[in-house]
């Protein structure tokens, strides 16, 4: 009954050992996959504002070349305005 007890006690001990292994690992393994995911949350973070700035500069070229279309509509308009309005009245440059 000894042996068997002592082989008890150690089986027990072992357990015990083997558990607090299994818990000490669990823990490690939440504490890396905690500061893994704050890093990933940083790089997010950090591609996200890349992103917005890249979209911000985008845009503004957009701006301009709309202006810049914008404008030249406006200057063709105003050319065929006077064009059509030449062709309409070509006596009053002549009366003039």
């Amino acid at each position: 009954m000894r042996a068997t007890a002592g082989s008890a006690a150690t089986t027990r001990e072992r357990a015990a050992e083997l558990v607090d292994e299994v818990a000490r690992r669990g823990r490690d393994a939440r504490d890396e996959l905690a500061r893994r995911g704050q890093e990933a949350g940083a790089e997010l973070a950090r591609r996200g504002q890349e992103a917005t700035g890249e979209v911000g500069r985008r845009l503004e070229l957009l701006e301009r070349r709309l202006a810049e279309l914008e404008q030249r509509l406006g200057e063709s308009e105003a050319e065929v305005e006077g064009e059509q309005g030449a062709r309409r009245d070509p006596k009053s440059k002549a009366e003039g």
